[in-house]
């Protein structure tokens, strides 16, 4: 399969799993939120925040795997990759392990001091807490092989698993109100179980697929191996301490200040971040081992267009997405849950904003990835994300409203995103011209075009409801296809899409005939 139809291919099956992820969503949220009520999903919600802190290490070394997997799969050199795979699953394993112990040793300081809950469901709270662990765990020992088969851009595959563990979340939570006990504990089992899909399968595919499973050997386990592999991950782990911190860090803040209905609130608020957050990736995660093997066989030139073509793509796709629902924002969470929880709306809005902002210079942290010079980068764009946390929380003992620590993470990202250019010229060399005429000029006539027409369209349509949102929706998605293939498509690129729509029409109409032939 050609380079440039893989990632086509792994881009959809990204949104395919986003499809099914959404409805899911979609249909779970609300069935959940009516059964526990609003203090009982903001205890889980909270519960696996204050968790989702122990983990970010894992994330550092995930990245720090698939980068070193996937160059060595673009020098050719399959051995390496098969030394980087089990140097990477040893390490999971032993920080499996340490998480585990470390988050049920401190399990009474976190219930009884760090976090705050009615005495009645601190039962309930402790086996919520047990179950999440055990989620957790699960999911770093299979990081290895779901690193191993992003580096092999089998995404296809991967994205299945995806969509069986999301059904397997979506019949719990059918099943929820019919389940005998505690409906907050069957409700953390389901989550468990929904891991337990996500842990088996990546591991079932690794072992029959791919040789770098079945070759692990203690021999490539070396001091040295080690230390490069968290060299590398040390300034990824900053990184990503700072996205756990500037998601989650909200969440503790609202509970000290609000309780634990703002919780619900952020929860959801958060959730409709991470479907939003899966449509960027969906591009980002395609484009991120085909930069990295570009740039170990020598093509910086197309590494570099590949970079801003993420940053320009990912922003595109996701503002097709969620800016209707920006501009609806009250009617689509009323759809969703019915009865909204008080500040959900302004949460969902400032979240999605902020993310909107990150996706316009995302990509480049898969191009200095790539280089391996990572500190500086990491660092600085690591450390303004921290920084928006502290500052919410001096805004809310002030007194200021709940959302001012979101608009303090909005700041961040901007400045964030601003380093992000100034420091990938400096290492990858790509102009801050070129992304300024590729990336932010295309992008900001999008904007700016389909929001004028939002605009009118709600000015002309007065009352809000189904009607006047699917028009939004389609007036936005026109006119901002329209905008971008006339500003941000190439000839070039225009005429490979237009061939590439051919040949897909042609070979559709071909198998209907065929069909029709037989029958």
């Amino acid at each position: 399969m050609k380079a440039s139809t893989r990632i086509i291919a792994n881009t959809l099956s990204s949104y395919a799993r986003l499809c099914v992820l959404a409805l899911v969503g979609i249909l779970a949220t609300p069935i959940a939120l009516h059964v526990l009520g609003p203090s009982d999903y903001g205890i889980f919600s909270v519960v696996g925040g204050s968790l989702a802190f122990l983990i970010f290490i894992n994330g550092a070394l995930t990245t720090a795997a698939q980068r070193h997997i996937a160059y060595s799969l673009g020098k050719g050199e399959t051995t390496e990759a098969t030394k980087w795979f089990t140097v990477s699953f040893v390490v999971h394993a032993v920080l499996a392990a340490a998480i585990g112990a470390v988050a049920l040793g401190a399990s009474h300081w976190v219930l009884s001091s760090l976090l705050h809950f009615p005495a009645a469901r601190v039962v309930a709270v402790a086996w919520i807490y047990r179950l999440v662990v055990l989620a957790m765990v699960c999911n770093v020992i299979s990081t290895p092989f779901q690193a191993l088969m992003m580096a092999h851009e089998s995404i296809v595959v991967l994205s299945g698993i995806y969509i069986l563990s999301a059904i397997t979340t979506i019949g719990g939570v059918l099943l929820l109100k019919h389940l005998p006990g505690d409906s907050l504990i069957w409700y953390a089992s389901i989550y468990c179980m929904s891991q337990l899909v996500l842990f088996m399968g990546p591991i079932i595919y690794g072992a029959f697929r791919y040789q770098e499973c079945r070759n692990v050997s203690m021999k490539f386990v070396r001091r040295g191996n080690i230390g490069e592999l968290l060299s590398f991950s040390g300034w990824n782990l900053f990184a990503t301490l700072a996205s756990v911190v500037r998601l989650q860090g909200p969440a503790l803040l609202l509970n000290a200040f609000f309780g634990p209905a703002a919780n619900a609130a952020y929860g959801l608020a958060v959730q409709a971040n991470g479907f939003s957050l899966e449509i960027s990736w969906g591009v980002l995660r395609a484009t991120t081992s085909p930069i990295v093997k570009r740039h170990a066989a020598g093509d910086h030139r197309g590494m570099a267009t590949l970079t801003n073509m993420a940053n320009k793509y990912a922003f595109f796709i996701l503002w097709c997405v969620i800016a209707p629902v920006l501009f609806e924002t009250h009617f689509c969470l009323s759809l969703w849950l019915h009865k909204v929880p008080p500040h959900t709306e302004g949460f969902v809005t400032i979240l999605l904003a902020t993310l909107l902002v990150d996706q316009l210079t995302l990509g480049f942290g898969a191009a200095v990835q790539a280089t391996g010079k990572i500190a500086l980068f990491q660092s600085v764009v690591a450390g303004v994300n921290c920084l928006a946390v502290p500052i919410g929380y001096f805004l809310l003992r002030a007194g200021k409203p709940a959302d001012s620590v979101l608009w303090a993470s909005m700041a961040g990202a901007a400045l964030a995103g601003s380093l992000r250019l100034v420091i990938t010229k400096r290492i990858v060399g790509i102009p801050i011209s070129e992304w300024v005429r590729n990336v932010a000029l295309p992008l900001a006539g999008t904007v700016a075009c389909g929001t004028a027409a939002a605009l009118l369209i709600s000015t002309l349509m007065k009352e809000a409801g189904f009607a006047r949102f699917i028009v939004v929706l389609i007036v936005n998605a026109v006119v901002s296809c329209s905008v971008m293939w006339r500003l941000g498509v190439t000839k070039e690129h225009q005429a490979r899409l237009l061939a590439t729509a051919n040949n897909s029409f042609l070979r559709v109409r071909g198998l209907l005939v065929a069909t029709a032939g037989r029958a």
